[in-house]
């Protein structure tokens, strides 16, 4: 199972999100209890803010069921994170447009966001083969049980019949 560092959940969406993601592609998140009374109409607001390691490039962004890689990180972003719960995730490809506050994640469409979705990231490569199916067959049942176990940390889910990986133990 991926490693997830960074969770909470949307409290509140300001009247004006919607324009953002879809005129810039952009989302703006603070925490409800730090975000300023100027800034509550155009931020997704969110409650308990957990930051256990640092956000990276190649890491996953989780929004309302979708995911995204992150492509690049801004300076700022971790502390602006740990002190005000706030970050802007822009859903782009624009590399050279990055904010010291911003994280860009790959350019895909933006899920329909609603009070009670969670935000989280998740450690690169631990999801490699999410949404696929594996089955392990042969005679080293130890074996088999291991190979299973990798695949099923990698993400994939097992099965018995027929799958998207089959591996034949010998």
């Amino acid at each position: 199972m991926a490693k997830k560092y960074y969770s909470t959940k949307i409290v509140g969406i300001g009247g004006e999100v919607d324009k953002f993601t879809s005129l810039v592609k952009m989302l703006v998140i603070f925490d409800d209890s730090m975000v300023l009374p100027e800034l509550r109409n155009c931020a997704v607001l969110h409650s308990g803010n957990n930051l256990t390691d640092v956000i990276k490039p190649g890491d996953v962004l989780q929004l309302a069921g979708s995911e995204f890689k992150i492509l690049n990180v801004g300076n700022e972003v971790n502390n602006n994170i740990k002190r005000l719960g706030h970050i802007v995730i822009k859903f782009n490809d624009d590399r050279d447009d990055l904010l010291e506050g911003s994280i860009h994640v790959e350019d895909k469409p933006i899920p329909k966001i609603r009070i009670g979705d969670e935000i989280a990231i998740v450690e690169a490569g631990s999801e490699i083969l999410s949404g696929k199916t594996a089955a392990v067959a042969g005679e080293d049942k130890a074996l088999c049980k291991t190979v299973a176990q990798i695949l099923e940390s990698n993400g994939a889910q097992i099965v018995d019949g027929d799958a998207d990986i089959v591996v034949k133990v010998k």
